[in-house]
């Protein structure tokens, strides 16, 4: 017990020797000065400087991709915004701050924060089809055409076609075209790069039968159903139907529609005319796109007590749609034909043998002068005709006679004229639109053939 007493008075009695030495004789040691020099002096400061490049971009620094830059001194950066796949640069964010430009130097004296920011590209998108009616699913969603949406770049886009069909039309995908480039395909996945202008292609089909009639009112049976002409009939695929149309459409007790024929529409050595095939019940089958169907009646004129085809000079009976004219023994004759009152135009086509010509005349209204009248024509010149054709046409609005064709085998000439009108209806006549008068010369014998529209 007094050794450790002991031991410990001799550390204190020590150490208090020592502190007096350096007191008294303050000995010089050395770096200590040095190191309390340094321990009184302020630390410099250090400017850092952090870049950081948005989603779709990097950031080229001093020509590197350095993210963080730091300096006890103010320094220089050079900045570059370098936009990856559909993406542009916007903008540069520096300590909150927007600022513009792809290139950008910047002074570094604090601490700072670059952010470059980039913007994803959109692109227009449209669509548009041969068929509106087609179904095109984009993305699996049904589209209905046209139509136009902005599409991301980059992102794909799934296009398929489906066929469609109802009762009058049916379609067929073929495939696209994507900026003008053919896809033959009715599914296909595309990148978007840029802007895209899609066609959505279809065959389209449909068979439409037209059925006309020159006569007013006329009601036709079409597979046992009533029908009135004029009519349409549209199907998605070839069809056959069976027509039935009435012998005799009255209009009074003078004058008819009688005789239906089934005429067509078709091309003869290139000329567009009109073909009769059949007459009564008719199976008519559509085969092409368009089929017009005429179902056309002869007019029909009675010869009884009140004669609406009466000869001025001669004798004249009716067969069908045409008159029969024996003139006198002087070889002229004159022909008054009455037309039904719901006429818009009307040919008149004239046969006749050693004949020197043929006159379509119709009298017309002028400043209340009720003889006036207009007149097409074709006569031979020099000798007579051994055989005559002509044909007329008269148009009721606005009136007019013309000269379609004629033919002679001696020289003709030929004259047509045209008037405003109106029509002069003549007294007793009230209930028709117009008087047609047919003359021709020196023909044993005539045939006048009259086709009227209405």
């Amino acid at each position: 017990m007094q050794r450790k007493t002991l031991l410990v008075t001799l550390v204190i009695v020590g150490v208090l020797a020592l502190a007096l030495f350096f007191f008294v004789l303050q000995p010089k040691l050395p770096g200590l000065t040095q190191l309390a020099q340094n321990f009184s002096q302020p630390k410099p400061s250090l400017f850092t400087a952090r870049i950081e490049a948005g989603q779709g971009g990097r950031v080229i620094v001093n020509g590197t991709e350095t993210a963080t830059w730091s300096s006890t001194k103010p320094f220089t950066l050079t900045l570059e915004a370098r936009p990856g796949e559909c993406h542009v640069f916007d903008h540069w964010l520096v300590n909150g701050t927007r600022l513009e430009g792809e290139r950008l130097n910047l002074t570094i004296a604090g601490n700072t924060t670059v952010s470059a920011v980039f913007r994803r590209l959109s692109y227009r998108l449209t669509a548009v089809s041969n068929a509106s009616w087609g179904l095109l699913v984009l993305n699996d969603s049904v589209a209905k055409l046209p139509f136009e949406m902005e599409a991301q770049c980059g992102t794909k886009v799934t296009l398929k076609l489906f066929p469609w069909s109802n009762e009058s039309i049916s379609l067929t995908p073929v495939g696209f075209f994507v900026n003008y480039t053919a896809i033959n395909t009715t599914e296909t996945e595309i990148r978007v790069q840029g802007n895209l202008h899609i066609v959505a292609v279809y065959k389209f089909e449909t068979h439409i039968l037209y059925l006309e009639t020159n006569a007013p009112g006329v009601k036709v049976l079409v597979d046992g159903q009533e029908v009135t002409l004029p009519a349409k009939i549209q199907r998605a695929k070839p069809f056959t139907v069976v027509i039935q149309a009435p012998p005799l459409v009255k209009v009074n007790d003078t004058f008819a529609w009688g005789g239906p024929e089934f005429q067509a529409r078709d091309y003869i050595r290139g000329v567009l005319t009109w073909v009769t095939f059949a007459t009564g019940q008719t199976p008519i089958h559509v085969e092409e796109a368009e089929k017009t169907i005429r179902v056309y009646y002869h007019p029909y004129y009675s010869l009884g007590k009140d004669t609406y085809v009466s000869p001025l000079y001669g004798n004249a009976y009716v067969k069908g749609n045409t008159i029969i004219a024996v003139p006198d023994k002087y070889h002229i004759y004159t022909v008054n034909i009455i037309l039904p009152p719901n006429w818009t135009r009307a040919r008149v086509r004239v046969e006749s043998s050693f004949s020197l010509g043929a006159v379509i005349m119709f009298p017309y209204n002028k400043n209340g002068n009720i003889y006036d009248e207009v007149d097409a024509s074709v006569g031979a010149q020099r000798g007579a005709c051994t055989k005559l054709t002509a044909e007329f046409e008269v148009d009721r609005n606005l009136p007019s006679a013309r000269v379609l064709s004629y033919y002679c085998d001696a020289p003709v000439a030929s004259s047509q004229d045209y008037t405003s009108g109106p029509w002069n209806f003549g007294k007793g006549n009230e209930q028709y639109l117009g008087r047609l008068i047919v003359v021709g010369g020196d023909g044993s014998n005539v045939r006048i053939q009259v086709e009227v529209e209405g």
